[in-house]
């Protein structure tokens, strides 16, 4: 029952930001981004789960392959929320730099990976059985490996500066879509796992120094 609930709140809670981005960016903005981030879910999510050492999903009512439903919206909603709130943040305080990709990208990042700490702590994913680490991946960190808020903020950076790209260069919003869609957000997918491999194996090796 409870799987159902959390599945139901995450879909439920992407409609406010679908319908703002719908006010804020327009119909094919819109689109991109939140069939983008059900994409960058999804596809992510699967091939996690063909790698050693990480997180599986023991708990969840509907799967697409490997990957709980709910992910697609969980990532499209915390990506676009993040976004969101991190551009007021810097037309409020830091205005020459509210057209700056990498300024809103980075506060972006920075959002969400501290929205990982209380979803992995607080909200008791493990209890939940939302998500499972194994025991060989905690070492820190409470009831999640250190590399869980780099992994957040690392996917948010790179699929918000892609997007927020591709948009700017491709003038016709149709095309900036299809072109983010099929492009963009599986690009974003490969290189935020190269990425996270990368980050895991630094703090593998500052945690346990040769």
């Amino acid at each position: 029952m409870t799987a159902i609930i959390v599945t139901l709140a995450v879909m439920i809670g992407c409609i406010p930001c679908i319908v703002h981005s719908l006010k804020e960016h327009g119909q094919w903005p819109t689109i991109a981004f939140f069939t983008g981030g059900f994409i960058f879910g999804i596809v992510r999510e699967n091939i996690v789960a063909l790698m050693p050492g990480m997180y599986t999903y023991p708990n969840h009512p509907l799967y697409i392959g490997a990957a709980p439903l709910m992910m697609g919206f969980g990532w499209s909603a915390s990506f676009y929320a993040c976004w969101m709130v991190s551009k007021r943040i810097i037309e409020a305080f830091a205005p020459h730099f509210k057209d700056s990709r990498l300024a809103v990208s980075f506060l972006t990042a920075v959002g969400t990976a501290l929205l990982s700490l209380p979803v992995e702590i607080a909200a008791g994913a493990p209890e939940t059985s939302w998500w499972i680490w194994p025991a060989e991946a905690i070492s820190v960190w409470y009831e999640m490996p250190p590399i869980v808020p780099f992994g957040w903020g690392g996917a948010a950076f790179i699929f918000v500066f892609m997007f927020i790209w591709l948009m700017d260069k491709i003038k016709s919003p149709k095309r900036a879509a299809v072109f983010f869609v099929f492009g963009g957000s599986v690009s974003a997918i490969f290189i935020h796992l190269i990425y996270v491999v990368t980050v895991r194996g630094v703090i593998v090796l500052l945690l346990n120094p040769i």
